[in-house]
């Protein structure tokens, strides 16, 4: 009998695969911009895809389908979602573009962690969640970007604009980048001591 816990095909993995395929959707909303209320729209996208983020967790929970495929697969889903929203609104169409060297910081931090959290997955079977930095910087980033989206500046508070979130959520990624390097260099020392071992069912499960 399959261990539960090693399932790819449930209910909650298909709706992090169908997160990503939201991004059909929002790129077409984006290149639309202002005309026809688009970047209104991509931010419904947005909403959509914040949804299908809290709906596969409690799905997996709810029908018992939680996964390690599912705890890698669903962070990977809001890292991918978050690069691509940064590369589109770089596009040089764009009325409010985003810089593209906080673009370029998004991506080497976000696409870091993806391949180290594969690697670590495939090669140790080590599940890196993401601690309470990670999710700061994530709520940070996707606020900026939302922020870029529709050009936001609240008018009773005029001095927080996009590029005010932006540099408040630059040493953010710096942050979480340095920390998530140091957890990888952890699970990196722990398999190599794992592989001396005779017994290879000592090797970490889960980092948290």
């Amino acid at each position: 009998m399959t261990d539960p816990a090693k399932r790819i095909c449930t209910i909650a993995n298909f709706v992090s695969v169908g997160r990503l395929l939201l991004l059909i959707p929002l790129f077409y909303f984006l290149r639309e911009g202002d005309k026809g209320n688009g970047n209104l729209w991509a931010v419904a996208v947005m909403a959509a895809a914040m949804v299908s983020d809290m709906l596969d967790g409690l799905l997996a929970r709810v029908l018992h389908q939680v996964s390690d495929w599912g705890r890698v697969l669903d962070p990977i889903a809001d890292k991918l979602w978050i690069c691509a929203l940064a590369v589109f609104l770089t596009a040089p169409w764009r009325a409010h573009p985003l810089p593209w060297r906080f673009m370029a910081l998004i991506l080497v931090r976000d696409l870091s962690i993806v391949t180290c959290a594969l690697w670590a997955f495939r090669r140790v079977g080590v599940v890196m969640t993401s601690n309470w930095v990670g999710k700061v910087t994530m709520f940070a980033e996707a606020v900026t970007l939302i922020a870029f989206t529709i050009n936001w500046t609240p008018s009773f508070l005029p001095m927080v604009n996009p590029y005010t979130l932006m540099w408040i959520t630059v040493p953010l990624i710096i942050i979480s980048g340095v920390s998530y390097g140091y957890r990888f260099r952890a699970v990196v020392k722990a398999a190599v001591r794992s592989s001396s071992l005779p017994d290879s069912s000592s090797r970490l499960k889960v980092s948290s």
